[in-house]
């Protein structure tokens, strides 16, 4: 396969095998239309494979394509956001400004509008409020505000860094009987924490004055009598010890590690471990701040990625279309969006009927403990040190240290459950992809999470969680699932119905990660379907 990059103008979008859809029959034998007719593309690449998306699993799949000598190209919407010795890379609390947040037409904090007149009001809002390329992606959908990373590094810039396994039963009854834990366990759960540059959290830094928060929380789990692990995270520990000298930027210590990035270094993201390796080869080249628009297949079976590329502002400066043999999608939330879209405007009639089905929210739900006799702190200094389990590894929870002034005695406990059911993207009357999911698909994770929390509080003197109502929209930052493992794809990521087209992220994952953080289940899965899949790159 001829991997070098080629480059020429292209015509009008919508010209006789130029636009991602024009020509392309679908089931019915109809004709596809092209992509926004009349719209000028500027340029054409052709290119042997490109990755959609540049978090977990489109770094995972850039490092061992590059591994196996297969030269890609990594697209990603965001902007990069490197670490420098400034330490101002990142917005932080209180001084946020407009580096905080991704605006765009298609992500947007407004909820989306119910009939004709709602609509237009929503899109009419939405163009009047100014672009942004930030970090954090917010999307409004009835009954739930989606939240996840832009830039490259995704996700991992804006995550926790906890790299928890769940325990085989669960595991073994949420994910397709065809996927082995025993393997994962042996040879990919290992490798992917080796690759990510896992460390536990340091026991010694649970004396120092910002810890006294994870302090209590860790006293508290090991004498509940449940199951209390120390956490692996993606964090390197003598830059969280520097900050505590003095030497770095506060960042890990104040409670500044996940929403608004960490400015210290502290946290390795994957633009920093699986992607830097990448792209140090000299095989994988990253684009950032270009936002895929369309895909499609032209009447050649090759791949066609309409793509913008933006200024910081988030203006686009020229329209693209990368021309791919191999096409790997893994752009997180957007990707069952994305292949929806694609199927249901014959761009990609071939994908499987189950695309949009299997979403979750990963059964995450958060829980505030009182503990004013017992003053905690604020700011609190992260990542967290020790997650509990229940007796069957169905639920788990962690004390997740803030940095907003929560007052000196609220601890904030992120728990992850079983979810009962999962919710379903379909494509509205406007055009645009609609997620039909509610939170009562949630019950018993619920339920199992708060019964965690009230059993390790009674072990905080004089603590006690804190009633919560039901929020009309909750916030979930760990959205999975849409392009399901074994259904929608094979099981090792090929997209059925559409040879050459795969998704390596967290959309294959079953809606759930079985009660844990889902980081390290999405890197053991794609790097599992890696070793499966890196023949048909090289052959």
């Amino acid at each position: 396969m001829n991997d070098t990059p080629q480059q020429r103008p292209a015509p009008e979008a919508g010209d006789s095998g130029t636009d991602g859809r024009t020509g392309l029959p679908d089931p019915a034998g109809r004709t596809a239309p092209p992509v926004a007719p009349g719209t000028r593309t500027d340029r054409e690449e052709r290119h042997g494979v490109v990755i959609v998306g540049s978090g977990v699993g489109g770094s995972i799949a850039a490092f061992r394509l590059a591994e196996a000598g297969v030269r890609s190209v990594v697209l990603e919407r965001g902007r990069r956001w490197p670490v420098t010795p400034a330490g101002d890379t990142f917005p932080s609390f209180p001084s946020l400004d407009s580096r905080l947040v991704w605006l765009d037409d298609d992500s947007t904090p407004l909820p989306p509008g119910r009939g004709p007149v709602p609509s237009l009001l929503r899109r009419a809002l939405s163009a009047a409020l100014p672009r942004s390329t930030g970090l954090l992606d917010v999307n409004t959908q009835d009954g739930v505000v989606i939240v996840s990373g832009a830039g490259v590094g995704g996700g991992t810039l804006v995550y926790g860094g906890v790299l928890a396994q769940p325990r085989p039963e669960p595991f073994r009854r949420v994910f397709p009987a065809g996927i082995d834990y025993d393997e994962l366990d042996r040879v990919h759960y290992p490798r992917a924490r080796r690759r990510l540059l896992a460390a536990p959290f340091p026991g010694e830094l649970l004396a120092r004055a910002p810890y006294r928060s994870n302090r209590l929380w860790s006293l508290a789990a090991k004498r509940s009598g449940l199951s209390a692990e120390t956490i692996v995270s993606t964090y390197d520990f003598d830059v969280v010890r520097g900050e505590l000298d003095g030497t770095g930027t506060p960042s890990a210590t104040v409670g500044q590690y996940h929403f608004t990035g960490c400015n210290s270094g502290a946290k390795m993201s994957v633009d920093r471990t699986y992607l830097a390796r990448a792209e140090a080869s000299g095989r994988a080249e990253v684009r950032p701040l270009h936002r895929v628009t369309h895909v499609s297949q032209d009447r050649t079976g090759r791949y066609r990625v309409s793509a913008e590329r933006l200024d910081e502002q988030g203006t686009a400066v020229e329209r693209l279309v990368f021309v791919c043999d191999k096409l790997i999608l893994a752009a997180g939330a957007h990707t069952p969006r994305m292949l929806l879209t694609a199927r249901e405007t014959g761009a990609l009639p071939g994908l499987h009927e189950s695309v949009g089905d299997g979403w979750g929210s990963n059964g995450d739900h958060l829980v505030l403990v009182r503990t004013s006799p017992v003053p905690v702190g604020a700011p609190q200094g992260g990542p967290p040190a020790v997650l509990v389990r229940n007796a069957d590894g169905s639920a788990g929870v962690m004390h997740s240290p803030m940095s907003f002034p929560v007052g000196s005695g609220l601890l904030v406990c992120l728990g992850m459950g079983l979810s009962d059911r999962f919710g379903r993207w379909t494509l509205a009357a406007d055009g645009r992809p609609r997620l039909k999911w509610e939170a009562a698909y949630d019950t018993t994770s619920v339920r199992a999470v708060e019964d965690l929390v009230r059993h390790v509080a009674r072990y905080l003197p004089g603590a006690r969680p804190v009633p919560a109502g039901r929020p009309s929209h909750p916030v979930v930052a760990h959205p999975v699932g849409g392009v399901v493992l074994g259904r929608s794809t094979d099981l090792h990521g090929r997209l059925r119905g559409h040879r050459g087209l795969y998704c390596l992220d967290g959309a294959l994952m079953p809606g759930s990660t079985a009660a844990v953080n889902p980081a390290l289940t999405i890197a053991a899965v794609v790097e599992r379907c890696l070793d499966h899949l890196i023949s048909d790159f090289t052959s």
